[in-house]
C-alpha cells in the first residue's frame, strides 16, 4: 500500500548540486534505494529551489561547478538557520586545493575521484547521526 507524502517523508533526501553524469550515476547506484531519495541541480541558483522546494538531509556540492559558486551554496544554506541540521559534503576535483577555504562549513568533503560506496555509507552515517540529535 503506497503511503504517499509519508513515506517520503521516512525517506531521507539528498541533493546533488553540479556533479557531472559519472558521479550522479555512481552516487545513484550506491545510494538510491528505499531509504533515500536523490535529487539534483545543476546550479546555485537551481539549488536553492530544490532545497527549498525537498528540504534535503544532505546536499553534496560538486566543485566541478567553480570553487566560487560551490562555497557559495554552501554559506548560503549554513547561514539560513532551516537547514543547520543539513549535512553538507564538498566533492573537490584533483585541481582543486583544498587550502585556502573554510572547511568548516563542509561536514565532510572528499576529493575525486572518490570511492562511491564510501561516500554513500559516510552520508548515511552522517545524516542518520543527525535524525537522532533532532
Amino acid at each position: 500500500m503506497p503511503l504517499g507524502e509519508l513515506e517520503d517523508e521516512a525517506m531521507g533526501k539528498i541533493l546533488l548540486v553540479g556533479s557531472d553524469i559519472t558521479t550522479r550515476s555512481s552516487l545513484d547506484e550506491m545510494i538510491a534505494n528505499d531509504d533515500f531519495k536523490i535529487e539534483t541541480a545543476a546550479s546555485g541558483f537551481e539549488a536553492g529551489i530544490q532545497a527549498e522546494s525537498v528540504h534535503p538531509d544532505c546536499v553534496v556540492i560538486d566543485f566541478v561547478m567553480g570553487r566560487e559558486e560551490a562555497l557559495m551554496i554552501a554559506q548560503n544554506l549554513k547561514k539560513n538557520g532551516e537547514y543547520e541540521d543539513t549535512v553538507l559534503i564538498g566533492l573537490l576535483s584533483d585541481e582543486d586545493n583544498a587550502s585556502g577555504f573554510d572547511r568548516t562549513v563542509f561536514n565532510e568533503t572528499f576529493r575525486k575521484p572518490f570511492d562511491a560506496a564510501l561516500l554513500a555509507e559516510r552520508i548515511r552515517t552522517l545524516v542518520n547521526r543527525r535524525k537522532q540529535l533532532a
